[in-house]
């Protein structure tokens, strides 16, 4: 497979509301559609069940099993998503969304994007709070966006990472870093009653919501902090450093693309008001970079799937988070 999106149905397991970015991939669906839950779980090629199955080898010609370990399953497709523990329990795709039901129908959340990734073995949703942040003293504003994802494989239970998004230009920006942590991260209990879940759902939204207005804050000192010439540069060679005894044409060319960008990327003028640039501004240069510019780079449709992926959950995501980090440091200093 060429990029992570499972598409061992025949096609890409995605649905989503407007424009995300995953561009020309998946199904399209409307607000309405995207508040019924098990609507968007067949849309987004989740409706698959998960079973544990225990574990034979051949050895001298005799197949033998063990109790140390269980195969999780995919029974639609006979695909073999991880190797557990032998305690390990599946969490079903409806029953890991189902968490998000009492949220979306009773507090207002909407999925925004869902979808399943490396053959089944990771499931997700991008729900968008219902609130959102102004950045003072800008004219910018952020959405609150949350990230739940879970694994079939063992790797992760359900848990929740704010990602908020710019709404000018739709940037994935990352969640406000600080000493104490790197993320702003809820874990979900699964719940037997529907009372218990609709106080678990308004348990996540408050946290979740708390974290967004937080960050909001980081992004106005950002945004408050000027920068000069020389400090633009530094920060733009400490995101990007020298691979190496030689500065690469890749490096050189990412590190042109993002000082244009900070002068006349997407909202610029917002970030860097009256063209002085700001540690708002070049943060977001780098993550204009990241979700559009380095897709745009793409030759293939496969290239393009594989940028955007990464820039919400791989190495151009890592890359973000640590511009971010760079750039409060320039605050703190």
């Amino acid at each position: 497979m060429a990029h992570m999106i499972d598409e061992t149905t025949g096609r890409p397991a995605i649905a989503y509301i407007g424009s995300t970015p995953w561009h020309g991939l998946g199904t399209r669906i409307t607000p309405t559609q995207a508040r019924d839950i098990d609507f968007v779980r067949v849309q987004a090629g989740l409706d698959f069940i998960v079973e544990a199955r225990g574990i034979a080898f051949e050895h001298n010609g005799a197949w033998q099993s063990t109790a140390r370990g269980q195969a999780t399953v995919r029974t639609d497709t006979g695909a073999v998503l991880g190797i557990v523990g032998p305690s390990y329990t599946v969490v079903q795709n409806a029953q890991a969304l189902d968490v998000l039901r009492p949220a979306v129908e009773e507090l207002g959340l909407t999925i925004a994007v869902a979808g399943a990734l490396q053959g089944g073995a990771t499931g997700w949703a991008l729900a968008q709070l219902p609130q959102s942040v102004d950045v003072t003293g800008t004219g910018d504003t952020v959405n609150g966006y949350a990230l739940f994802r879970w694994s079939h494989d063992g790797s992760v239970g359900i848990v929740g990472d704010l990602t908020p998004v710019r709404v000018v230009c739709q940037n994935t920006l990352n969640a406000a870093i600080n000493s104490r942590s790197q993320a702003a991260v809820v874990r979900v209990r699964h719940t037997a009653s529907a009372e218990r879940k609709l106080d678990e759902a308004a348990r996540v939204v408050t946290k979740l919501t708390e974290s967004l207005i937080a960050t909001g804050e980081t992004f106005t000192q950002l945004a408050n902090y000027r920068l000069s010439a020389r400090e633009v540069v530094a920060y733009i060679e400490a995101v990007f450093p020298q691979d190496g005894d030689k500065l690469s044409d890749v490096v050189k060319a990412r590190r042109s693309t993002v000082a244009q960008l900070l002068e006349s990327g997407v909202g610029a003028e917002l970030a860097s008001p009256g063209g002085v640039p700001t540690a708002w501004g070049v943060y977001n240069a780098v993550t204009e970079y990241f979700d559009h510019v380095r897709p745009a780079e793409a030759a293939s449709a496969a290239g393009r799937a594989r940028a955007n992926e990464s820039a919400l959950f791989g190495g151009n995501h890592d890359t973000k988070r640590f511009a971010l980090a760079q750039a409060r440091e320039l605050v703190a200093a």
